[in-house]
């Protein structure tokens, strides 16, 4: 099998994560830009995104959700995901997270604009927002709770660390320190010491 990915892209992490966290061997992982619109990676994956998992038989999943549950499921015995399947609040959960992911990458997409004049006050201060708010609904939701490492858990570490990588002036903490707190600890996880992106 073939991983392609960046390094610093959040959705990748996770899916790394699992990797890791599954002790799957045999997974080539390939760097790749989805902006060099590579032919390797196109006919993987036509959209030209990443993470793209390339499998033995030639097909490829994309998506990070669908490579998570892709793993974990094959690799895991669902062991990430748990009871989620039939558990519409948690799906809720998971489809919020996915939601903070796609702010905090628009926001670094909006500060990456080369000409600051076409740079938009109004979309970064929503992306912002949204981003703050998300995550002080996600502080009271539970998920840091469970003892056992979950998919939900994986996520969140993922995501906070990306908004302290790219968004550093983000007063996040100031908003959510129980958050703040609960990442201390579970980024010491040797799964996500081992997947941090090196740039």
């Amino acid at each position: 099998m073939k991983l392609y990915y960046s390094d610093a892209s959040p959705y990748a992490r996770c899916v790394r994560v699992f990797i890791c966290y599954h002790n799957i061997e045999g997974i080539e992982e390939i760097i790749a830009n989805p902006f060099d619109n590579s032919p390797e990676l196109l006919r993987a994956n036509p959209l030209a995104k990443i993470p793209c998992l390339q499998l033995n038989d030639g097909s490829a999943l994309f998506d990070s959700e669908v490579i998570m549950r892709y793993l974990d499921a094959e690799h895991g015995q669902s062991g990430l995901f748990g009871s989620m399947e039939h558990n519409w609040s948690q799906q809720c959960h998971f489809s919020l997270l996915k939601g903070i992911f796609d702010s905090a990458v628009s926001l670094r997409q909006e500060q990456l604009r080369e000409d600051e004049g076409l740079r938009s006050a109004f979309w970064t201060s929503r992306f912002e927002q949204a981003l703050l708010r998300g995550l002080k609904e996600v502080e009271t939701l539970g998920i840091t709770r469970s003892a056992e490492l979950t998919a939900l858990q994986v996520m969140l570490v993922c995501l906070l660390e990306y908004v302290d990588f790219r968004h550093p002036d983000l007063p996040w903490r100031n908003v959510t320190s129980a958050l703040s707190v609960w990442l201390e600890q579970a980024q010491q996880a040797d799964v996500f010491i081992a997947t941090r992106p090196k740039m």
